[in-house]
């Protein structure tokens, strides 16, 4: 076992005072990172009865965890004076200025030169789309994230789990880190502007290119669009989900299930003749699945080298050996009851994240609130720059050995914010380059998951290839990898070594169940870490445990992984220390169900998919609403446009299930620049996702298209510095 061994809570922000007032769960999620890295979050909660049990509030205990609650009426004087005040004496705020109703706002913006605001909204400040409120599913909808996710024969599925709360909040934790970091070195505050729309179109990285390819992307339930087998199956007392990418676990498989003759059969031997006769396939597999218990199958299965997962249960969640390890599943009071609380996100050698010790009761921190205001009248909070803001990141190195979706999501990120980003391949190159489409030999997905890199070509294998890799991470502020754990050790660059070579380095290695994990040896797609945490269950359609479209995993570890590397970076300036994190998929997958713990999955979700002439639409609105429009049959006979304007005119929410050229065609994309192409240096026009993460003068930069690897020749090493 690769294990890092943690020591108590290491709190990279350390004297950094947030105010968290906006309704929104991205707000409180933010929140939830910014604490779990160290800083002091007030939480404000409005007097009792004005609170409706509606988004973060519905959830309270898991959003209000750890944090300094601090009751106040904007009606009344005192309260007024003392938000002010707080406001006033914070680092940052967080408003959700959408859907906020208690009026903060004028407090807010008489401390925009002097705090960092982050507001959290739908659509953002630009576009027609700005100032409507709507709510998770329906940016779902939008952006075309829904009409990705459910089975191929049926209707599009909105996701329960509030993945672009979760995504715009983790995100604008990193937006917000990177605002401090500017501060630092004399910027003005920043405004930041995070919208659920532009995390939601980040997230299709894996359908777009096929979009740029020429297709219409589509939804495919538990399957694969280029694998088969790769579903989710049902055993005797449970479901699990398999996955073959390629032909030798097929032909593993086929051993195990007892047929080698479907190893050889022309229909199944090859991937493409198993993808014509997927249905065939799938029987095949379902019916020697059905036959046994989830745990006999996985057994087998992992036996024989075959990707696999049980499909876990959202209350089976505590029970599963690995988060019990890792301690993501806790219990604190919460009055007279007891709530169940997501662990530590942060493993890391200098200590993990600080977890909540208590739930706070509603207006307890009031005299704490009154300390920092007292502080900082008496000039004890940090200077606030007034300076020319500069991208933050702008000197900083960063090393990427990484593939796919998540390490590379993360460095893409750094470089945007003025990182230098070297990429390091395999003589052969990354796997994902030959992912289909492609642009004249190169896949689009792999130039639009990379961009603002600079690729070189290494073989670690050798003692050059090590020697140039050492010397490059002498140089190195941060290294991240997202490659099976041990993998980098075994070249001979463990976390020891690597602390060795340099001492300020961050180290961020991001794995599907972690380094210090029971499961050393299981594969970690996506789709299996979606199984193992709980989130294809929290999203069963129809009585099927069902995945998320988009790669929901892989993303969201990029995200949390940038946002924790950044608070090592800006902690590193305190401290002189770098640090080594230990990140996993699952921990963050289950994180993301807490607010669903407890609940029944077939609950309705407030939302309605209603079929159309010419497509879907997603409602929102009160059980008797929903009801009164399920029973009607009328709108199958209307477009999606009419029947949004009817239910709008009727004082409900309602948005079309937008396909992906929808989207791409939406006026809100465009003024949002959300898809960018630039030129690359083969003169080819290359589609770029634009920043989720927008300030008011930082400006991130997508510039740069990636090419092919280089090799470290003389004039290659003269360029990295370590000639």
């Amino acid at each position: 076992m690769n294990q890092i061994k943690t020591k108590p809570a290491s709190n990279y922000l350390t004297g950094v005072t947030i105010v968290e007032i906006g309704a929104r769960i991205s707000v409180a999620v933010c929140a939830n990172l910014l604490a779990e890295a160290g800083a002091e979050v007030f939480f404000i909660e409005p007097p009792e009865g004005a609170r409706a049990k509606t988004r973060k509030w519905a959830s309270r205990a898991v959003y209000a965890a750890g944090k300094i609650s601090v009751q106040a009426d904007p009606d009344n004087t005192t309260d007024r004076d003392q938000m002010a005040a707080l406001i006033a004496a914070a680092d940052v705020v967080l408003i959700s200025g959408d859907v906020d109703t208690d009026d903060w706002s004028d407090l807010v913006a008489e401390q925009a030169t002097t705090t960092i605001i982050c507001d959290f909204t739908a659509f953002g400040r630009d576009g027609p789309m700005q100032g409507k409120p709507y709510d998770d599913a329906l940016v779902q909808a939008m952006t075309g994230l829904a009409h990705t996710t459910g089975f191929a024969d049926g209707p599009p599925v909105t996701l329960k789990v509030p993945l672009l709360e979760y995504s715009t909040g983790a995100y604008g934790a990193s937006a917000v880190i990177a605002a401090l970091m500017a501060r630092d070195q004399g910027g003005a505050p920043e405004r930041i502007d995070m919208a659920l729309y532009d995390s939601g179109v980040n997230a299709l990285a894996t359908f777009l290119p096929a979009h740029f390819g020429g297709k219409a992307p589509m939804r495919v339930g538990n399957q694969h669009s280029m694998c088969a087998p790769w579903n989710a199956y049902e055993a005797n007392d449970g479901w699990l989900l398999l996955c073959s990418a390629s032909n030798p676990p097929w032909q593993r498989l086929c051993d195990v299930m007892g047929t080698p003759q479907h190893a050889s059969d022309p229909k199944y031997a090859e991937l493409a003749a198993r993808m014509e006769n997927r249905d065939e396939v799938n029987d095949i597999v379902q019916g020697w699945i059905g036959q046994r218990s989830v745990d006999e199958v996985v057994e087998l299965l992992m036996a024989a080298n075959v990707a696999c997962g049980p499909i876990l249960k959202l209350e089976d969640g505590a029970k599963d050996p690995n988060l019990k390890h890792r301690k993501m599943i806790r219990t604190l009071p919460d009055g007279e009851q007891e709530a169940n609380l997501p662990g530590a996100l942060l493993k890391a050698a200098s200590g993990g994240g600080t977890v909540a010790d208590h739930i706070p009761q509603t207006g307890s921190g009031r005299t704490r609130a009154q300390d920092i205001i007292r502080d900082a009248v008496a000039g004890k909070t940090t200077e606030r720059g007034q300076g020319q803001s500069d991208l933050p990141l702008k000197g900083i190195r960063v090393l990427e050995i990484g593939q796919y979706t998540t390490a590379p999501l993360s460095t893409k990120h750094l470089a945007t914010l003025g990182a230098e980003v070297i990429k390091i391949e395999p003589p052969a190159g990354d796997a994902a380059r030959d992912w289909l489409p492609k642009n004249d030999g190169l896949s689009i997905f792999f130039v639009m998951s990379n961009a603002g890199k600079t690729s070189i070509s290494l073989d670690l294998r050798t003692e050059e290839g090590q020697q140039i890799f050492t010397n490059l991470l002498e140089s190195a502020d941060i290294f991240m990898e997202n490659l099976k754990p041990g993998s980098m050790a075994r070249r001979g660059f463990g976390p020891e070594r690597l602390a060795e070579i340099n001492p300020r380095l961050i180290y961020c290695a991001i794995s599907g169940f972690g380094a210090d994990s029971v499961y050393e040896e299981r594969p970690a797609f996506d789709t299996v870490v979606q199984a193992m945490a709980g989130l294809m269950s929290a999203n069963a359609a129809q009585g099927v445990p069902l995945k998320s479209g988009v790669s929901a995993c892989d993303f969201m570890g990029g995200e949390v992984g940038l946002f924790f590397v950044l608070a090592a970076l800006r902690n590193r300036k305190r401290t002189g220390r770098g640090e080594c994190l230990d990140l996993a998929m699952q921990d963050i997958a289950v994180w993301m169900t807490a607010s669903l713990w407890g609940k029944d999955p077939e609950d309705p979700d407030g939302h309605l998919v209603l079929e159309c002439t010419d497509g879907y639409i997603c409602v929102a609105g009160s059980p008797d609403e929903l009801a009164t429009v399920k029973a009607s049959d009328h709108w199958r006979d209307k477009s999606r446009d009419q029947v949004v304007s009817e239910l709008v005119s009727q004082g409900m929410m309602a948005a079309p299930i937008q396909s992906i050229a929808d989207m791409l065609d939406h006026p809100q994309t465009s003024a949002r620049a959300l898809l960018q192409m630039h030129d690359g240096m083969d003169g080819l026009k290359w589609p770029l996702l634009g920043s989720p993460m927008k300030f008011s003068a930082l400006q991130p930069d997508i510039a740069d298209v990636i090419g092919w690897p280089q090799k470290v020749d003389k004039e290659m090493r003269l360029r990295l510095g370590i000639a």
